[in-house]
């Protein structure tokens, strides 16, 4: 393989790890998008999870009184 050849092959060998670079890095920067859009997803679906659980805990609550009230009522009327 004579110098000339060889520069040939170090210069096409370096364009193909600069395209290859920069496709990688595309990737890379579509992947951090999409991860940072689907992070956002999440921490909206955990403040309506917490909501939700709050809500549950106000109702298990009020049954509990209603529970004691028609206890209360029963053995009233007994």
């Amino acid at each position: 393989m004579t110098f000339d050849e060889r520069l040939e092959f170090l210069f096409k060998s370096t364009e193909s790890l600069h395209a290859s670079t920069q496709e990688l890095h595309a990737t890379v920067q579509e992947h951090t998008k999409q991860l940072q859009e689907q992070t956002k997803q999440v921490q909206e679906h955990t403040k309506q999870l917490q909501i939700d659980a709050e809500n549950i805990r106000r109702l298990a609550n009020i049954a509990g009184v209603h529970e004691q009230l028609l206890t209360d009522l029963e053995s009233g009327s007994e």
